[in-house]
């Protein structure tokens, strides 16, 4: 994972001196173990925030048309990403991410499925319910905020909000129902923020 700590250093340089980055509840963070990392998906450069906020690399799952340009695709997966197909049900993708939360690993998920603007609420996905009732991992929610100024010079603001056990997501017998509901009231978590 050193292209990661190569990445992250990049980006906490270019966070930090073209815009103004401003973490809170960075206390939140859950220091070992297996978590979900989620937040709202504005812009392509959550993933190098979530990355630069938090201490722990996060193995990200990403859409799969990404990993299918080979240089962005090579670069992704040598970043600890994995590809996710959102049209089906994709039970490698599904083994991967149960995998390295099993392993003790963070990982990043988009719930909404795609970049939204706004705080517009949209349809989250229930996978990220599921992946934690079945590992029993705690869910980190992350808020992001953009206010443009230039072209290029941003006013960002990360939260990190008071992380979630999987108990107390109301599941109770692991069903698909179960898993919607739950990933409804973890998005809205991310909003509150």
């Amino acid at each position: 994972m050193m292209l990661y700590k190569i990445v992250k250093a990049i980006f906490t340089f270019y966070f930090h001196v073209f815009n103004r980055l401003i973490i809170k509840g960075r206390e939140y963070e859950v220091p070992e173990g297996p978590v979900i990392v989620y937040g709202n998906h504005y812009s392509n450069l959550d993933v190098f925030l979530m990355a630069v906020a938090l201490k722990r690399p996060i193995r990200f799952m990403g859409k799969h048309t990404l990993f299918k340009t080979p240089v962005v695709g090579a670069f992704a997966r040598a970043c600890g990403a994995f590809p996710v197909d959102r049209s089906r049900v994709d039970l490698s993708a599904t083994k991967t991410a149960l995998r390295i939360l099993k392993n003790g690993e963070v990982l990043g998920i988009f719930p909404e499925g795609t970049r939204i603007k706004g705080d517009k609420i949209s349809d989250p996905k229930g996978g990220i319910a599921m992946f934690a009732w079945k590992t029993k991992s705690p869910v980190l929610p992350v808020h992001v905020e953009y206010r443009r100024r230039f072209h290029f010079l941003n006013h960002i603001e990360l939260t990190i909000g008071q992380p979630i056990p999987a108990s107390e997501l109301g599941i109770v017998n692991g069903t698909s129902e179960e898993y919607k509901a739950a990933g409804e009231r973890l998005i809205e978590a991310v909003y509150s923020l």
